[in-house]
């Protein structure tokens, strides 16, 4: 898993009196590890790209490809490429993803129903001990009407779609009912 290293409320020095929220600083990552040490340093460790790339002038060695950065505090701040930020996080990709203000939700296309599966395919994760997500495919299954293929997801407003399925009322749909076509399965001389 990959760390970021996020900085914001940025400064021009670290006493500067802030009558604002400051400046957003980098992103910086991704990197495998953040330490602080007694709240006078915060050590990083990352590849050389991503270390060149945010620290240029700081004289990193490098072993298999990894450096350790150390970032000395300035009081209570963390100076970064001449400004001063006080306060970071340290967080994966994810949650650094912005929140969608606009959440939509699949349902399908004949009955409505939210309870959509799409096929899927899971590997083992020594590392982590737990399956993990290795690719999905087109086919998508309604649970509820048990309509399937590739395109029967309709994309809706969140406040638009329906309540979870254990909270829907029962389903009232007819859905065509076929039958074999005149003489299929049958061989010749007889019935199959």
């Amino acid at each position: 898993m990959s760390l970021y290293l996020y900085l914001f409320h940025g400064r021009a020095t670290p006493d500067q009196d802030m009558s604002n929220w400051g400046a957003a600083g980098p992103t910086i990552g991704p990197l495998s590890y953040v330490h602080t040490t007694y709240g006078s340093e915060v050590k990083i460790r990352g590849s050389k790209a991503v270390l060149e790339k945010f620290f240029p002038q700081a004289e990193i060695h490098f072993h298999d490809g990894l450096g350790e950065h150390a970032i000395q505090l300035a009081g209570d701040c963390l100076p970064h490429d001449g400004k001063f930020y006080g306060d970071w996080s340290v967080c994966t990709a994810d949650a650094m993803e912005p929140v969608n203000r606009n959440p939509v939700t699949p349902i399908c296309d004949v009955c409505g129903s939210a309870d959509l599966v799409k096929d899927a395919a899971a590997v083992w994760d020594r590392d982590r001990q737990e399956r993990s997500l290795l690719s999905t495919y087109d086919s998508t299954t309604c649970q509820r009407c048990e309509r399937e293929g590739d395109a029967i997801e309709r994309w809706v407003p969140n406040a638009d779609a329906p309540p979870a399925d254990d909270q829907q009322p029962e389903l009232d749909l007819e859905l065509p009912v076929t039958t074999k076509a005149e003489g299929e399965g049958e061989r010749e001389g007889g019935r199959g």
